[in-house]
């Protein structure tokens, strides 16, 4: 992983671009703390699952909210 500063990075980032492209993770720099990652972006299939994991974390508790507003509408009408 290359840490470099924000000026160097301005001065050449067209071959930070193309390191990136090729999977290489590139930290910038400012007054030497990390202000920002350059990362390739996420394939297709990695999207996917993440999107998947996602969802299975979510836990629906309580009712479901058709039957929410099924009782909502039925509480209205006493």
């Amino acid at each position: 992983m290359l840490r470099i500063s924000v000026e160097e990075a301005a001065i050449d980032l067209k071959s930070l671009l193309e390191r990136v492209a090729k999977g290489e993770e590139v930290i910038l720099l400012e007054q030497d703390k990390a202000v920002a990652r350059l990362v390739p972006p996420l394939q297709k299939e990695e999207r996917l699952a993440n999107m998947k994991q996602f969802r299975d974390s979510l836990a629906i508790k309580g009712e479901s909210l058709s039957a929410t507003v099924i009782n909502a509408r039925t509480d209205e009408r006493r």
